[in-house]
């Protein structure tokens, strides 16, 4: 896929987002899906949310930016969210490599980062860090990469609403865990799936395009 059929497409998620009536919410970064070897193209997703009450199902778009590397990415999408009501979020995803697998360190590191919020009858903006480890196989054209994530989230609240969460501001901590795999030695498809646990419940299944890292 070349790079102006991405940029159409990422306009086109991001506008669906911004078109869609809200008023709920849905935690933007719920699961990471940023594993140390995860790819950064074109993803599409369906998640599944029990972070906040009432939450269902929701699909959303991932798109790193040109130029970046891979440090960068947007994610943005429509669902279901607090009461079984319809809503968006959407967010900025920054990621760094910390360390790479030696033959006395087994397994890659990366941090994560970002910043995001779900918008309705109130707004909800999270912040989430986090570290993800992993190590990827392969054989043939088969290549496969679990990994673990731990960090924390800084959720803000604001505006009134009956079915907001008693605290404006709250810092938790997240884990999960997630895997990638792919049937293409270039990896321009990667099968992908993730789960998040703890207060920040969910789970995703998608597809990424391009992007392999």
């Amino acid at each position: 896929m070349g790079l102006m059929q991405k940029l159409l497409l990422g306009l086109a998620a991001g506008a669906m987002v911004l078109a869609a009536p809200v008023s709920a919410q849905i935690a933007w970064d719920t699961p990471r899906m940023i594993g140390p070897e995860s790819p950064t193209g074109l993803g599409f997703y369906w998640v599944r949310s029990e972070t906040l009450p009432g939450d269902d199902d929701a699909v959303f778009t991932t798109f790193g930016l040109p130029g970046t590397g891979g440090a960068v990415s947007l994610r943005g999408g429509v669902g279901y969210g607090v009461d079984g009501e319809e809503a968006a979020f959407g967010g900025v995803d920054l990621r760094a490599p910390l360390a790479r697998h030696s033959d006395t360190q087994p397994l890659d590191i990366e941090w994560s980062g970002g910043a995001g919020v779900g918008v309705g009858e109130y707004w909800l903006f999270s912040v989430p860090v986090a570290i993800s480890a992993g190590r990827s196989w392969s054989s043939g054209n088969v290549w496969f990469a679990p990994y673990l994530t731990v960090g924390a989230v800084a959720d803000y609240r604001y505006g009134d609403s009956d079915l907001a969460p008693e605290e404006e501001f709250e810092v938790s901590a997240s884990g999960g865990f997630g895997a990638d795999i792919s049937f293409d030695s270039a990896r321009r498809f990667v099968l992908r799936a993730a789960a998040s646990l703890g207060d920040r419940q969910a789970i995703a299944v998608g597809l990424s395009i391009g992007g392999a890292r």
